[in-house]
C-alpha cells in the first residue's frame, strides 16, 4: 500500500492513526464520490418543469443504473463497498449515510410524491429499495448476469435492454400497493 501511494510504510499510521482508521477513510472518500454521482442521478428530480414526475423518477432510475454499470471507478471500491455492504459495518454506515440514504429519501419522496402515500411507507420504502438494490445488484453481482447471458462485458445492447425493464416497472403499477399490503 506504500508503494502504491509513492510514500514511506511509516506515514500511513502518521496519516490515519491505524487499520481501523484508514478504513474508514477509504469510505469516506468513497462516500464523497458516490454521494456526487449519485446527485447527478436524482439531480433530475429537481427540474419540476421538465416532465411530470413519474417520468423524472424513471429519469432517475435510468441515471442511476447507466452510473452503475459503467466502469468509471476502480473495481477494488466495488468490492470494498460489496464487503462493507455485507458487514453492515461503520464503513458501510459511512457511505450510506453520506450517499446511499440521501438517494434513497429523494427517490422515496418522488415516489411518494407520485404515488400518494407518506414517503414513511413501510410498502412504499420496501419498493423503492428493492428497485435501487436490483440496480445495484448490476454492478455487485455482475457476474451472475454475464455468466447468465454469455458476456465477457455488458454490451451496449444489454444496457438498453435493462433501461427497458426499469422504464416497464416505473411504468407498471409497482408503486400503486393496494391497502391489505
Amino acid at each position: 500500500m506504500a508503494k502504491a501511494a509513492n510514500t514511506t510504510l511509516s506515514a500511513i499510521p502518521y496519516h490515519f492513526g491505524g487499520k481501523k482508521e484508514l478504513y474508514l477513510a477509504a469510505a469516506a472518500a468513497i462516500a464523497d464520490y458516490a454521494a456526487g454521482r449519485f446527485e447527478e442521478a436524482v439531480g433530475v428530480l429537481d427540474n419540476n418543469h421538465s416532465a411530470d414526475g413519474a417520468l423524472r423518477l424513471e429519469m432517475a432510475l435510468i441515471n442511476l443504473l447507466h452510473i452503475i454499470v459503467e466502469d468509471a471507478e476502480p473495481h477494488s471500491w466495488t468490492s470494498f463497498v460489496a464487503r462493507c455492504t455485507y458487514d453492515n459495518d461503520e464503513a458501510f454506515v459511512l457511505i450510506y449515510e453520506r450517499a446511499v440514504g440521501p438517494m434513497l429519501e429523494r427517490l422515496m419522496r418522488a415516489a411518494s410524491e407520485i404515488s400518494g402515500r407518506s414517503p414513511e411507507d413501510e410498502a412504499l420504502r420496501l419498493r423503492i429499495s428493492a428497485i435501487v438494490t436490483a440496480i445495484a445488484g448490476f454492478r455487485f453481482l455482475r457476474g451472475i448476469m454475464l455468466r447468465g447471458m454469455s458476456w465477457t462485458e455488458v454490451p451496449a445492447s444489454g444496457v438498453e435492454q435493462i433501461e427497458g425493464m426499469v422504464r416497464d416497472l416505473c411504468r407498471s403499477d409497482f408503486l400503486s400497493i393496494h391497502r391489505s399490503q
